[in-house]
């Protein structure tokens, strides 16, 4: 590197605070140096004097490093975190609803569980996710050892999944869903990728996820089906997958109807038809409870017994108590987290960037639309979480997690691609 270039880069850089554009910076410049010296060099002049001229061109470095700095400073997102804010603290009201009806540790575990989703957010957030993209074996074999250990050590069953439990910790096949979802996004944003090594990957993290319960395996085909139809896999070949795949999803179900428990066969039987069902607490209960609790709810369950209220049936809970208009306002910043990530998502153009956002709007909708919609009668009961406000650190770790990555993004965006500078410079 010519001397003169060196003093130029280094005053550039001078002026920039963030690391990571400092080092940005200097790439994208080295490539514009050479682009523009090239082509002094096609008029005749030395290198030492296309090097001069290149630089002299580019202009005043403090200027430059100055502007460059504005542009790409760190952006915190100040909407999605207030977002993520109002979502945690609105996940204490269900445990004050309940005063009376849990005990300290309950409590405990909870605002432990919210400290730590807030700093998994926060450490997400300054952790640069472009690093990830190239780790997808590594996430792809984290959590395909992470299901094997459940299958192979879990100690309870519970609603049909196994369960490795540590005192008031549940380690459960939901877990690996961070780490398939980094390894289909890595893998997915590589024109490299084959379809034929996604079948393969797919069925075998598929096997494993079928014992992890219904509702964990419906996120995960959720998750992957749609970040495939985003991927650089040829569309017509997607869609074949996917038709071939619903098929045999179809059959799987016709055949392990025979199979699966009396308690799920009866969940669905019940939505089928809510009034015919005896079940202690069926559909036509959970109806009758969220219609009665009017728009400013009961404020008691002195009359009524809502089983699981801190998390399967959470929502029906806070909306006996707290009434439609409480419901409809948590449902509301619930909802708008959704909205925020899809704003985002239309600015950005680099397509691991695309996938990761799209996967975390699967993630996050899947259990928000699947919690609330069991509640008002459009899907058969499952323990579905409502993220951030069902009691338990998965609702809060996985959906702080996926928060970490939309905020670590955010705060990159204005890193921008090589075409985008140029552009700006010329």
């Amino acid at each position: 590197m010519g001397e003169q270039r060196k003093s130029f880069l280094e005053q550039v850089q001078s002026q920039i605070k963030s690391k990571e554009a400092k080092a940005f910076v200097s790439v994208e410049l080295h490539h514009h140096l050479n682009e523009v010296k090239n082509y002094w060099l096609q008029k005749g002049i030395s290198d030492d004097q296309a090097e001069e001229k290149a630089v002299t061109q580019m202009g005043n470095p403090i200027s430059i490093g100055q502007n460059l700095n504005r542009i790409h400073r760190p952006k915190v997102d100040w909407v999605t975190l207030s977002l993520f804010a109002a979502a945690l603290l609105l996940g204490f009201l269900p445990l004050l609803s309940q005063d009376g009806m849990v005990d300290n540790h309950f409590s405990t575990y909870k605002v432990v569980f919210v400290i730590l989703g807030a700093m998994l957010a926060l450490v997400m957030m300054f952790i640069d996710y472009r690093k990830l993209a190239n780790k997808g074996w590594l996430f792809y074999l984290l959590g395909t050892l992470l299901l094997l250990f459940l299958t192979k050590n879990f100690n309870t069953f519970t609603e049909g999944q196994s369960v490795f439990k540590v005192g008031p910790l549940k380690i459960e096949g939901l877990m690996a869903i961070p780490f398939f979802f980094l390894a289909w996004a890595g893998f997915f944003q590589s024109n490299r990728f084959k379809m034929w090594k996604f079948l393969l990957l797919f069925l075998l993290s598929l096997y494993f996820f079928l014992q992890c319960g219904l509702t964990t395996l419906f996120i995960y085909v959720t998750l992957t089906f749609t970040m495939i139809w985003w991927s650089k896999l040829n569309k017509k070949k997607i869609a074949i997958v996917l038709g071939s795949g619903f098929a045999l999803v179809a059959a799987w179900g016709i055949i392990g109807w025979m199979t699966v428990a009396y308690y799920q066969k009866y969940r669905v039987l019940s939505f089928i038809n809510p009034y015919n069902s005896e079940e202690y607490f069926g559909l036509s209960k959970v109806h009758h409870l969220f219609m009665d609790a009017g728009w400013f709810g009961k404020h008691s369950f002195v009359d009524q017994m809502i089983p699981q209220a801190d998390t399967n049936f959470v929502f029906l809970s806070f909306t006996y108590y707290y009434g439609w208009l409480f419901a409809s306002i948590l449902f509301l910043v619930l909802s708008l987290v959704v909205v925020r990530i899809v704003l985002i998502a239309k600015r950005i153009g680099d397509s691991y960037t695309k996938l990761l956002l799209v996967g975390v709007i699967i993630i996050y909708t899947v259990q928000l639309v699947g919690h609330v919609g069991m509640i008002v009668g459009f899907f058969p009961m499952t323990n579905m979480s409502l993220p951030f406000i069902s009691y338990g650190w998965m609702p809060v770790l996985l959906n702080a997690f996926l928060i970490g990555i939309v905020l670590s993004i955010y705060r990159r965006k204005n890193l921008l691609s090589t075409s985008t500078l140029h552009a700006n410079q010329q």
